[in-house]
């Protein structure tokens, strides 16, 4: 299967390296110089830097063959245009990243099919499921990969996400704090009664939750 990313960040990169050990043919178009440098270093992924939205970058991409185009990158408008380029341009189907849920209803209109982790979110809450372990939700990958959601407990050390010795590979997909769903930063600190939606594989689920129990103690940066 070809498969066409917009956006090498840290969820494209992370999709990006799935998807080539599983078999699959993947480009990458990435906007930042330095990001799309990191990610031509690995011999399996083809990179194209600049902007998703650019019709005459997508079709050096070989955007009419692709089998999936993913609109990952962090901003909605970049991720609904280039999708619904895509289309138009020969893409078999394409998927969109949703990151502000105030934007559904334009992607709804537009026909584009989206992904987002406050949809997860929802699913975790109005599930009952014991949180005050690690909860797996679902498997994706073919079962190699987890989605889990973990409460934040009392006494969590004061640090961002970015001093956090989390397993590899592990991703924090989605931090729900009272009413409200954000994909973190680096530069985000989590606070006790935080509730994480993080990807990691099956055997680093012990691992993560050890991390976000707080029972491993934060990077030193001094």
């Amino acid at each position: 299967m070809r498969v066409l990313l917009v956006g090498g960040g840290k969820v494209g990169s992370y999709l990006a390296d799935e998807l080539s050990r599983d078999g699959h043919v993947v480009t990458v178009i990435e906007g930042s110089t330095n990001r799309a440098h990191e990610l031509s270093e690995d011999s399996r992924i083809l990179v194209f830097e600049g902007d998703g939205t650019d019709v005459e970058l997508l079709r050096s991409a070989d955007v009419d063959r692709a089998d999936w185009v993913l609109g990952v990158s962090g901003l909605d408008e970049v991720n609904l245009v280039s999708c619904q380029l895509a289309l138009t341009l020969g893409a078999e189907r394409a998927l969109a990243r949703l990151n502000n849920p105030r934007n559904r209803p334009t992607f709804d209109a537009l026909g584009i099919p989206v992904v987002a982790v406050t949809d997860l979110m929802g699913q975790v809450i109005t599930s009952e499921v014991e949180v005050a372990d690690l909860s797996r939700v679902a498997l994706i990958s073919g079962g190699r990969l987890s989605v889990s959601e973990i409460e934040i407990p009392a006494g969590f050390p004061e640090c961002t996400l970015a001093e956090l010795e989390l397993p590899q590979p592990a991703v924090l997909a989605a931090v729900l704090r009272g009413n409200e769903a954000s994909v973190p930063a680096a530069t985000t600190r989590l606070r006790p009664g935080d509730r994480v939606t993080a990807v990691t594989s099956l055997e680093n689920e012990g691992a993560l939750r050890d991390v976000l129990s707080g029972n491993r103690e934060p990077k030193d940066n001094v």
